[in-house]
């Protein structure tokens, strides 16, 4: 605001020193004009001086400003559901890239069990019966995942060029829970709410659990407190009605057991997908499937292996063909030679015996 009326004052200024140096030159016409033109501003700055200063002291109008700008309990529920159906649509996203097409087992069991803790944490949070807490659970969860895999490098690390999809989604999901927050903390209480986390972050960070790390684990007794101050009107949010409190919540329980059944199908497949990814890295299910492996090739090599067999009978036999010919053919001549042998004695000896009888 002031920096919009410093300039004017400042112009209106160089205008009364303007018209000031006018009447210190000679001639009765300029310094007659400039007397008027003095008077005249002046009477318009004092007038517009009270003016402001009645303004400025209307009682009750930074009252109705903030009054204006108050955000209900209902608004809050709802831009909370709104948030955890937004982180949703991220980390599907974002792990839907990571997946697919990639061949390596121990990155995509990752990235699914980052999605599944996330994901089913958020839903979780956002069915808890205290709409405060679940907008504080949220960017805790949400700071601490970007301080984790987004800060560190270490999704970098794990997934490589694949990584980019993820903490572009988690630098979205921080800028948008954070909007949220500007609208039910005030300037001051969030720099207080992100020293907490940033401090529980230094002294007791490094687990890539952080989906489940709540406010009440961050908080000290100054971040309890303000929470406390927050429900009673002390930041943007309407005040709650501690007497009705209750109440609202046991009306609110349907809505959020209704609002987590529908959720609840969309990611209960990554549950599963969990599972077949932790039998695949098991030591003994790795053993089984190299034997498979094996197998698998030793299978593959019998045609070959049949097809090489058939061509050795096949040249077996053509071998085995071709001695029995040969032994034939020798057995007959043999046959023949001694037919032949044996009838010429014979015709010998009976022509031997005519001769001498």
């Amino acid at each position: 605001m002031f920096r919009f009326l410093i300039p004017e004052k400042f112009s209106q200024a160089r205008s009364v020193v303007y018209l000031i140096e006018m009447m210190a030159f000679p001639g009765p016409q300029v310094q007659s004009c400039a007397k008027s033109c003095v008077i005249a501003l002046l009477s318009v700055l004092l007038i517009a001086g009270c003016a402001s200063g009645s303004a400025r002291s209307k009682p009750g109008e930074a009252a109705r400003i903030l009054r204006d700008q108050r955000i209900t309990r209902a608004q809050l529920e709802e831009a909370s559901n709104a948030f955890a159906d937004r982180y949703f649509s991220l980390m599907l996203s974002a792990s839907e890239r990571i997946i697919r097409g990639n061949n390596d087992l121990q990155q995509c069991r990752i990235m699914n069990g980052l999605r599944l803790l996330g994901v089913s944490s958020m839903y979780d949070i956002a069915t808890s019966p205290d709409t405060v807490t679940q907008l504080v659970d949220q960017l805790v969860v949400v700071t601490l995942q970007n301080y984790f895999w987004v800060d560190t490098g270490r999704a970098q690390t794990i997934w490589g060029p694949r990584a980019q999809y993820l903490v572009e989604n988690l630098r979205r999901a921080r800028e948008d829970i954070w909007t949220i927050a500007a609208r039910v903390f005030t300037d001051e209480q969030l720099e207080e709410l992100d020293l907490s986390i940033a401090t529980w972050w230094s002294r007791r960070g490094g687990t890539e659990f952080v989906a489940y790390v709540r406010f009440s684990e961050v908080a000290t007794v100054k971040g309890e407190a303000l929470i406390e101050t927050i429900r009673d009107g002390g930041g943007l949010l309407e005040p709650l009605d501690r007497a009705t409190e209750q109440v609202q919540n046991a009306n609110l329980a349907l809505d959020r057991a209704f609002f987590w059944s529908k959720r609840l199908p969309l990611f209960i497949n990554w549950q599963a997908e969990a599972l077949w990814y932790d039998m695949l890295v098991m030591p003994d299910t790795q053993k089984l499937l190299a034997s498979v492996d094996v197998m698998s090739q030793a299978i593959a090599i019998v045609p070959e292996r049949m097809k090489m067999v058939n061509t050795t009978v096949a040249g077996a036999q053509d071998t085995a063909r071709d001695l029995v010919d040969r032994i034939f053919h020798r057995v007959l001549v043999v046959l023949i030679v001694v037919l032949v042998g044996t009838f010429v004695i014979m015709k010998w000896r009976v022509s031997r015996k005519e001769a001498a009888s």
